[in-house]
């Protein structure tokens, strides 16, 4: 697993106390942390009543490990809309998509706009007025 370093302030009480637990039980200030940071989210992971399997589908679809095209297909819904529908009435957050996702998007809608629009009728020329040649002007003169 890949290592990340950090760096934070911490008070100089609480580092000197956690350096005499270190020194009585063993092990060094990075184990002793790394430990604190691997326990975080256990307790609550432990406490958490078992989700349905429907509910942790819509739960990936939510924070995007699976599509909504996959997540209808696992659910066996007619489409994404379903998907859309059950995440609403669970109150779980839209998945986020990507740029790439909105621009393809996009242009399969304009698309498919594009298709439906019929071509305009030509509009009709406007007529000349014929104009009279006024009186008293002849083509001789």
């Amino acid at each position: 697993m890949a290592k990340a370093k950090i760096g934070f302030e911490v008070d100089e009480r609480d580092l000197a106390n956690a350096k005499a637990f270190v020194a009585k039980h063993g092990g060094s200030l990075n184990k002793l942390v790394s430990a604190l940071f691997a326990s975080l989210g256990r307790e609550d992971a432990a406490r958490a009543p078992a989700l349905d399997p429907a509910t942790r589908v819509l739960m990936s679809v939510s924070t995007g490990s699976i599509s909504i095209a996959e997540a209808a297909r696992q659910l066996e819904l007619p489409d994404a809309g379903f998907v859309l529908s059950r995440l609403s009435e669970l109150g779980l957050p839209l998945p986020r998509l990507s740029d790439e996702a909105v621009r393809e998007q996009l242009a399969s809608a304009r698309s498919a706009l594009d298709q439906c629009l019929l071509e305009p009728e030509p509009e009709p020329k406007p007529r000349r007025k014929r104009t009279s040649k006024p009186a008293g002007r002849s083509a001789a003169a």
